[in-house]
């Protein structure tokens, strides 16, 4: 007789979330990660929910889709999300951590539950037994694993390319080229900025489509990449003004003469001590001799230290509109579930919502409301077109174009309203569905507990 009522597989944010919720309920769960003794391309902290990509959950305001989803986490009583607020970084209206003490946090709290049996080895291969299993490894499972989960799946498998970005040392950069502010917030010590004029940005433009790009894994591979985390190299192919429209764009500010960048780079603090800062939208895949050299050429960074440089990798995915039902659960493998980026949910904060929704799912919580922002995620990864699917972030467009078929009388009070009143109506009517179904949630436990 087997000592665990579940098994979740990989350690990142969905699995993690997963295997807390999982266990605060009272479950047994196993946990296979396998991290200290094989690492992905992209990861290199040894702990749990390595933050790869940024050290960002993104906007807190609830009128913005990633404040909302997490005011959602917040309802439903997140772990992550808890342990994400006690490794805070200054990130202004964003959620910003300490990516290596978030990582321990939630590593020590995984350790410290009693029923949560951690395996730190590789999942080779899908289980074969009938023991409920989340699938939640990530964009970059083993090869070996994704290899039994195109077997059992089929070759309808996708892949996308992804991109991270560099993180410079703050003591290595010459401050006279740099102001520190924020476009959003009052607080100036958030974010530091480097303006430049239109030559600078020609030039520095010109260099990134001179570097040496990382290639494609294998020769008839074609490159696609997830839209909202494009490569700088991508965004400087599309034209001259892109970057500076995009990652670059200097809206919002103003140099001490009274006139505005023609282009800026930001960078945002990664450690409490804000001596590490991530370059804000520069994923790249330039080869890392390219990114050093091509970098160190902007004013002030010509003695730049990198604690890490951008990496290109390859990005899994499963076609789930395919093979998911509803509860996020396998069509022909009823015993697996799925969670995180491998669904083709996209953002940290979709990682945290897919692995708890996942979870609520195994422990038979079948009537989540799907008219939220967790809710109208999950219907778009199941519900899309399976011949078209790719990744996506939640926007209120999911939810608003699911109100339409659900509660198209509510949706005519949108019309004639602003965009922020819009979002702040969107963001009341999901909150509400949600804490109805906490409240009958709650209800129905005790009736079961005869309380």
């Amino acid at each position: 007789m087997k000592n665990f009522d579940f098994r979740v597989v990989g350690a990142g944010l969905a699995g993690s979330e997963a295997a807390l919720v999982l266990s605060r309920e009272g479950a047994r769960v196993q946990l296979w990660e396998q991290k200290p003794k094989k690492f992905s391309a992209a990861h290199q902290l040894a702990g749990a929910a390595e933050l790869v990509c940024s050290n960002s959950f993104k906007s807190e305001e609830v009128e913005n889709a990633h404040g909302l989803m997490k005011a959602e986490l917040r309802l439903l009583g997140s772990p992550l999300l808890q342990l994400a607020k006690l490794s805070r970084v200054p990130g202004g209206k964003a959620l910003s951590v300490d990516r290596e003490a978030f990582s321990q946090k939630v590593s020590e709290a995984l350790e410290a539950q009693a029923n949560i049996e951690w395996i730190r080895e590789e999942a080779s291969e899908l289980p074969q037994d009938d023991v409920p299993t989340l699938i939640a490894t990530g964009p970059l499972g083993s090869e070996s694993l994704m290899k039994s989960l195109e077997t059992a799946l089929g070759s309808e498998s996708l892949y996308f390319y992804d991109a991270t970005a560099p993180v410079v040392e703050l003591e290595s950069l010459d401050l006279a080229h740099f102001f520190w502010g924020s476009r959003y917030t009052e607080d100036s010590t958030d974010y530091l900025n480097l303006p430049l004029d239109k030559e600078q940005y020609l030039e520095f433009r010109h260099d990134i489509l001179g570097a040496e790009k990382v290639p494609a894994q294998g020769v008839d591979e074609k490159l696609q990449f997830f839209e909202g985390c494009l490569p700088i190299e991508v965004l400087a192919e599309r034209g001259e003004e892109v970057l500076r429209y995009s990652c670059m764009k200097p809206t919002g500010f103003t140099l001490e003469d009274a006139s505005r960048p023609y282009a800026l780079i930001q960078f945002r603090r990664e450690k409490a001590a804000g001596d590490l800062l991530s370059m804000v939208g520069f994923q790249t895949r330039m080869k890392w001799p390219e990114q050093a050299r091509v970098l160190r050429k902007l004013p002030g960074m010509a003695n730049a230290d990198f604690a890490r440089m951008g990496a290109m990798h390859r990005n899994q995915f499963i076609n789930s509109p395919q093979h998911l039902n509803n509860r996020l659960q396998s069509k022909s493998f009823p015993q697996l579930f799925f969670a995180g980026q491998i669904t083709g949910s996209e953002g940290y904060t979709e990682a945290l919502a897919t692995g708890h929704f996942a979870a609520l799912q195994m422990l038979q919580k079948l009537s989540f409301p799907k008219e939220t922002a967790i809710g109208s995620l999950v219907h778009y990864l199941v519900h899309s077109d399976a011949r078209y699917f790719q990744p996506m972030n939640f926007n209120f467009g999911l939810l608003s174009s699911l109100l339409r078929q659900t509660d198209s009388e509510w949706m005519k009070a949108l019309r004639r309203r602003s965009k922020r009143e819009r979002s702040k109506m969107l963001s009341d009517y999901s909150l509400g569905r949600l804490q109805s179904w906490i409240d009958s949630e709650m209800t129905e436990s005790r009736v079961v507990l005869g309380v």
